[in-house]
């Protein structure tokens, strides 16, 4: 017999029933050819190559657990790792969490054609159950984790997410408990199994009663449709009174400006669709050369550290302006403090 080989697995599985028959309606381009199969072959993963086989490749002895064994790690080396396959020499049945809906279906149609097809599996079974679900929405999953942190003494907080950011929100009634609130909340969303597929940073939006507003308050209401206007304003009332850190004369971050870099890095990953330009900037002191080149490092490290957490490295420019662009006169210490700053402009793409 003749089966249409595609480059994509799945298409390779559907085709190898219907043989080469008309062409197979799909939005993907992929290229075909046919070659010929002897009758009592099948298709399996063999070193992340699809690859045809006879009975005689495979153990007709196995027992059903060793051929839902076999059948899984075919599937996770198309793509399916989450898919689970319980056979009882009879009924298979198919379990897993997908990402979502199309992705489902997918793995239950590529699951399906190689149950069928199998040499051992495919004469014997007499259903597929499909009992695949989906992983729940960010916003399902971030009730659930905020009704977990409230069993765990914070019921004021909640958990807002928004694309690959989660929010801690609410109000401590002191700096202490703010503190012990945040590192529950940050390791509650960052140890979840469904929370960690999604989420890329947690950023600090507690208040504490009677302060100022936290660090990261200009998240809350910012989403990945935000104009590049709204953006700019974001990161204005980020860094309003405050600075990144860095060691003395170095482009290494003080750990101190953790929260601070967190809460820009929230704001960089909902608004990557713009063009974002890390302004570094020194004060007057040292030799023009020296600042110009410490201000390119300290702008590029904090480039790095919005990359590090899934920034696109296309919408990001770091660019040091050394002393050249001063905003205090003077040299008194307050003024050099000033003048050493880190900037954020948003600029709306053109193509």
């Amino acid at each position: 017999m003749q089966i249409r080989l595609f480059s994509l697995p799945l298409l390779v599985l559907s085709a190898a029933l219907s043989g080469c028959g008309p062409s197979v309606e799909t939005s993907a381009k992929v290229s075909s050819r046919c070659v010929d199969i002897p009758n009592g072959q099948f298709f399996q993963f063999v070193d992340g190559r699809l690859v045809s086989a006879s009975l005689a490749d495979v153990n007709a002895q196995e027992l059903p657990f060793e051929t839902a064994q076999r059948i899984e790690n075919t599937l996770s080396a198309m793509g399916y790792p989450w898919v689970s396959l319980d056979w009882d020499g009879q009924i298979a049945t198919l379990s897993g969490l997908a990402l979502d809906e199309n992705t489902r279906s997918d793995a239950f149609i590529a699951a399906n054609s190689l149950i069928e097809t199998d040499p051992i599996a495919g004469p014997l079974v007499q259903r597929v159950i499909n009992q695949m679900d989906v992983r729940d929405t960010a916003s399902a999953i971030a009730i659930r984790l905020t009704q977990e942190i409230a069993e765990d003494g914070f019921d004021w907080l909640r958990v807002e997410m928004t694309g690959n950011v989660a929010t801690l929100i609410g109000t401590a009634p002191d700096l202490e408990t703010k503190e012990a609130a945040y590192f529950v909340g940050r390791s509650t969303v960052l140890s979840d199994l469904d929370a960690s597929e999604i989420v890329n940073i947690v950023v600090d939006a507690i208040s504490v009663d009677g302060a100022g507003d936290p660090v990261g308050r200009a998240l809350i209401g910012l989403d990945e449709a935000s104009s590049a206007a709204q953006c700019q304003d974001a990161f204005v009332e980020i860094m309003n009174g405050r600075n990144v850190q860095f060691e003395s004369g170095e482009a290494i971050v003080n750990n101190d400006s953790a929260r601070l870099l967190d809460a820009a890095t929230g704001v960089a990953l909902l608004c990557q669709s713009h063009n974002i330009e890390i302004e570094g900037h020194t004060d007057s002191q040292g030799d023009d050369e020296s600042n110009m080149d410490l201000s390119q490092r300290r702008a590029s490290a904090v480039r790095d550290y919005l990359m590090a957490y899934g920034v696109e490295p296309e919408s990001l420019v770091a660019r040091g302006y050394g002393a050249t662009r001063p905003i205090s006169a003077g040299d008194t210490p307050e003024a050099l403090a000033i003048n050493r700053r880190t900037v954020f402009v948003v600029r709306p793409r053109t193509n």
